[in-house]
């Protein structure tokens, strides 16, 4: 019997006229297929907008840099053995301005509008100030501040509280459509989830296959400040002709994963505090703080802060055009 292709699954025509007249039907629910330890996920988000995730196997790895390291910060010590006993998946680039709008409805346009019009006192370092006021913008020049708006550039002006709401919103979908695994939850990748990805078994600065953090080493895998405005074309940030390009232009690491260095720093889960030392298994971080981690430098940061060690920290209410985040499907703690 000939078979008829209809949005990516073979149908029979006797099927297919039963779909027609309602005999039978093929829900969402019942053609979704949940993700599989070990492979890859290709998450389909509203609008058939796919979302590409990595499956990134347990393992054992030592967080933090050692004293030779050059460029390295007080804050990356003591190097830390960290055992993670559970895969779990991870955003092969961050986030886009086209994944984001597929599971919010909002452009970034809309965001940066939003975040410029919100009256809101927020608790910045101890004190109770407008976002916009946090971080010196004028709420009528929305195009000062903004740089490229095409989907395929990583989703910017995102702040940790916003990705963490993106997730929630993400579960109730994946939820609703059956295909959230039991015990598992989207959300933003630990400290040490996200070290260990992009280190990806190297032991070096930077994942560069010579792995060191020359200029060199750095071009073929990150956007930063020594090449941020190389061909850059389009509305750039400040008075640099620059700013963030699209999500996965650069060299993947050995797991697969792209722009884990550059282009846009990336929201962890964790409070910020010091590292132990020692052995640790799954940690989280501080129970409390005053800022959240993030990582992995951008397209406007210098070499030093291109390394897979390096860390950031910044109040969970703020939103930059320098930070974005990559998502994680982690077993819930």
């Amino acid at each position: 019997m000939r078979q008829v292709k209809i949005i990516g699954y073979n149908l029979s025509i006797t099927a297919l006229i039963m779909v027609a007249v309602g005999c039978t039907s093929i829900s969402k629910k019942s053609i979704a297929k949940s993700p599989v330890e070990g492979k890859t996920w290709q998450l389909q988000l509203p609008g058939n907008t796919l979302l590409p995730m990595s499956w990134i196997n347990p393992g054992t790895f030592v967080k933090g840099s050692p004293e030779t390291e050059k460029g390295r910060k007080a804050d990356e010590n003591p190097q830390t053995k960290v055992t993670l006993t559970k895969g779990y998946w991870l955003g092969k680039t961050e986030v886009t301005i086209g994944q984001w709008k597929a599971v919010t409805g909002q452009s970034l346009r809309d965001k940066v509008t939003q975040l410029l019009n919100d009256e809101t006192l927020y608790d910045f370092e101890g004190k109770m100030q407008k976002i916009r006021d946090y971080i010196h913008f004028d709420r009528n020049t929305p195009d000062k501040i903004m740089a490229n708006e095409d989907e395929l550039l990583p989703m910017y002006f995102v702040s940790w509280n916003e990705a963490m709401d993106f997730c929630k919103k993400l579960n109730l979908l994946e939820h609703a459509d059956g295909r959230l695994p039991a015990g598992y939850a989207y959300t933003l990748p630990t400290e040490a989830q996200w070290e260990y990805a992009c280190r990806a078994g190297t032991t070096g600065a930077t994942y560069a296959l010579n792995e060191n953090t020359t200029d060199d080493g750095l071009n073929s895998i990150a956007w930063y400040g020594k090449n941020g405005t190389a061909g850059y074309v389009g509305r750039g940030l400040s008075s640099l002709m620059a700013g963030p390009r699209d999500a996965g232009g650069k060299l993947a690491n050995k797991w697969g994963m792209q722009d884990m260095l550059g282009n846009l720093w990336e929201w962890c889960l964790d409070w910020y505090g010091p590292y132990t030392g020692g052995d640790v298994t799954d940690p989280v971080g501080p129970a409390t703080g005053t800022y959240r981690v993030n990582r992995g430098g951008s397209w406007g940061s210098g070499m030093n802060d291109e390394r897979s060690a390096n860390r950031a920290k910044n109040p969970p209410n703020e939103d930059s055009a320098w930070r974005g985040f990559r998502l994680a499907l982690c077993p819930v703690h």
